[in-house]
């Protein structure tokens, strides 16, 4: 990779309580096959994180560190959304009732004890929610990305002062009748808002 391109760090996750399948680990797999290693002279790294608080300094920090992106976009999936969610914001909270893949919880209720209350995403979200609607998806901006791993996620990335935002991406459809978006959905919506993303950091 030519150290003058700039760079988009792309996450997804792995596995965790409540959810055995998640379509975020999938997509990391496929969007290297549908973009490249590279779009409109700006590349991509594609890493799928462990759904551990512990990783959040042992394995994301460590490769926001070793990357160096100019932007990071990390995907993620949650239960409870029928939409394809772009998160403008993180809270400075974690939720200690829901166990990570681990069966930890967080050892503190908040993030950051010294901290802000809250942290604005540092990429665009209402263009890129238009970019993820051009496949044909229901996207739409949110504020509220929750308070367990995906919001830390987002938290800490913010923090590093490289350009982030997050993605919420709803659970695979169960049946034909289900009106989730289904994995090829989901999937050319990530392509086409990270397209967008890379003419952006030209």
């Amino acid at each position: 990779m030519n150290n003058s391109q700039k760079t988009i760090l792309v996450t997804g996750f792995m596995p965790f309580p409540g959810a055995p399948v998640n379509p975020t680990q999938m997509l990391i797999k496929r969007l290297p096959k549908r973009l490249g290693q590279h779009q409109h002279g700006v590349g991509y790294r594609f890493d799928v994180l462990p759904t551990t608080w512990e990783a959040r300094k042992t394995v994301t920090d460590a490769l926001r560190r070793e990357v160096q992106p100019d932007a990071i976009v990390h995907f993620g999936v949650d239960g409870t959304r029928q939409d394809i969610n772009i998160e403008s914001r993180a809270v400075n909270q974690a939720i200690r009732v829901r166990l990570d893949s681990t069966g930890k919880s967080p050892d503190n209720p908040e993030l950051d004890p010294a901290g802000e209350r809250a942290r604005s995403a540092t990429l665009p979200a209402a263009p890129l929610a238009v970019a993820a609607r051009l496949s044909g998806a229901r996207a739409k901006v949110s504020v509220n990305a929750g308070t367990y791993l995906c919001n830390a996620t987002l938290w800490d990335s913010i923090g590093s002062g490289i350009p982030s935002i997050f993605v919420h991406v709803p659970p695979l459809p169960r049946t034909k009748w289900d009106p989730r978006p289904s994995f090829a959905v989901l999937e050319n919506s990530a392509v086409s808002l990270l397209q967008d993303l890379a003419r952006r950091l030209r």
